[in-house]
C-alpha cells in the first residue's frame, strides 16, 4: 500500500510540474498573431488591405487568396513548416492576401456587396495593374471561398483559374451544428439597426460548438517536450482561435439571413448590390478542396458546388482530416497545398 502511494504521489508531483512548465512556456509565447513570411501593403481601401508576400518572381498568373471575414487571415502563415503562403511560393506563384483589416463602428451598416463587388474587385483591378495581367488566380476559404464564388460570378473575365477550399456552398446539405442554431434565430433587428458584432462573441461561438476541445488539447501537450514541434504549432493556433475580428452588423446579418438560413446561393436567388449571382456564370476551372471530417462545413455542403459547375471545368479532392488541418496540418503541407500549387499553374 505504502509503495502504491508513493508511486502516485510521484505521478502527481510529475504532471503538477509538467502542468506548470507547459503553462510557463505558453505565457512566456503568448504574442499577438503575426506572419511568418515577410510581406507588404500594396493596397489600402477603406479597413481592407492587400498584402503581397515576399518570395522569387511568380512564374504564373498571381494568386489571390480570399480568407473568411470571421477569422484572423494569419493562420494561412503561421510558421515556415505550417504555412500556405509558403507552399505556393515554393510551387512558382506570387501569393497576395485580401486582408479584412480591423473595421470600425463606421462599418457596421455595410451592405454585403461591399465586401464582394468593392473590396475583392479592388484587390483584383490592384494585382492585375501591377502584375500587367488580365487574370488572376483566385483561392477562396471558408466564406472567403463563397465570397470568391459571387465574385467569380459577377466578374468571369477576371479569374483565371478558381480554388475553393472548405467553402461551404448548399449551406441545407449535411450536418453543421452551426447551421442547426442560426437556423431559426431573427437577424432581422441586427440588418435594419445595425451593430458591430464583437469579435469576442465569434470566439465563444467556435468554443461552445466543440466545449472540450481546449482541455483535451491541454491534457494531450503535457506529455509533448517543450522543444516540440507539436507545441510550438499549438501554441500558435491557440494565438489565432483567441483572436477573431468584429464584425460589421448588416454584412454578418446577411450572410446569416441570405445564405445559412434561405440558401439563396444555391436556390439561384442571391443578389448582391443590383446584379444577380448565378453559380452558372463561372468560366474558370475550378478546384475544389473540402474535408471529410469538418465540423465548421460539412462534406456534403462543400462537395454540392459540382452540381452547378459543368464537368469539364471542374476538379475536387477529399482531405482526409477536418476544417483548419486543411490549412496547417503536417499532412496537408506535404500533399494537398503541394497539389493546389500544382494545378494553379496548371500542371494537373
Amino acid at each position: 500500500m505504502t509503495d502504491s502511494k508513493t508511486d502516485i504521489d510521484k505521478e502527481l508531483s510529475q504532471f503538477r510540474q509538467r502542468y506548470h512548465q507547459l503553462n510557463e512556456y505558453i505565457r512566456a509565447n503568448n504574442i499577438p498573431p503575426d506572419w511568418f513570411t515577410d510581406n507588404q501593403i500594396i493596397l489600402s481601401h477603406g479597413p481592407m488591405r492587400v498584402r503581397r508576400f515576399k518570395g522569387p518572381a511568380g512564374q504564373h498568373p498571381p494568386v489571390l487568396i480570399v480568407y473568411s471575414h470571421v477569422n484572423a487571415p494569419n493562420v494561412i502563415d503561421l510558421h515556415g513548416r505550417h504555412s500556405m503562403v509558403q507552399r505556393l511560393i515554393e510551387c512558382g506563384h506570387t501569393v497576395y492576401l485580401l486582408d479584412w483589416g480591423k473595421i470600425s463602428e463606421g462599418d457596421r451598416e455595410n451592405d454585403l456587396s461591399m465586401y464582394v463587388d468593392d473590396y475583392i474587385d479592388a484587390a483584383v483591378d490592384c494585382i492585375r495593374n501591377e502584375s500587367n495581367i488580365e487574370k488572376i488566380n483566385l483561392l477562396g476559404i471558408c466564406q472567403g471561398g463563397t465570397f470568391s464564388l459571387c465574385y467569380a460570378s459577377l466578374k468571369p473575365d477576371k479569374i483565371n483559374r478558381l480554388v475553393t477550399m472548405v467553402t461551404p456552398v448548399d449551406f441545407h446539405a449535411g450536418d453543421s451544428i452551426l447551421s442547426h442554431w442560426v437556423k431559426y434565430i431573427d437577424f432581422s433587428i441586427l440588418e435594419k439597426k445595425p451593430r458591430n458584432v464583437p469579435g469576442a462573441v465569434i470566439t465563444s461561438l467556435f468554443q461552445i460548438i466543440r466545449p472540450f476541445n481546449d482541455l483535451q488539447r491541454q491534457v494531450q501537450l503535457i506529455d509533448q517536450p517543450l522543444h516540440s514541434g507539436r507545441l510550438e504549432l499549438t501554441t500558435l493556433m491557440d494565438q489565432w482561435v483567441f483572436h477573431c475580428p468584429d464584425q460589421p452588423g448588416r454584412a454578418f446579418a446577411q450572410f446569416i439571413n441570405w445564405f445559412f438560413q434561405e440558401n439563396r446561393l444555391v436556390k439561384n436567388s442571391l443578389v448582391l448590390g443590383d446584379a444577380e449571382i448565378s453559380l452558372s456564370n463561372i468560366t474558370a476551372p475550378v478546384f475544389n478542396v473540402f474535408a471529410e471530417h469538418d465540423h465548421l462545413v460539412p462534406a456534403a455542403s462543400a462537395s454540392a458546388l459540382a452540381d452547378y459547375i459543368p464537368e469539364d471545368l471542374y476538379q475536387q479532392q477529399v482531405f482526409a482530416g477536418g476544417h483548419i488541418g486543411l490549412m496547417v496540418s503536417e499532412k496537408a503541407q506535404q500533399t494537398i497545398l503541394p497539389r493546389i500549387g500544382r494545378w494553379l499553374a496548371g500542371l494537373n
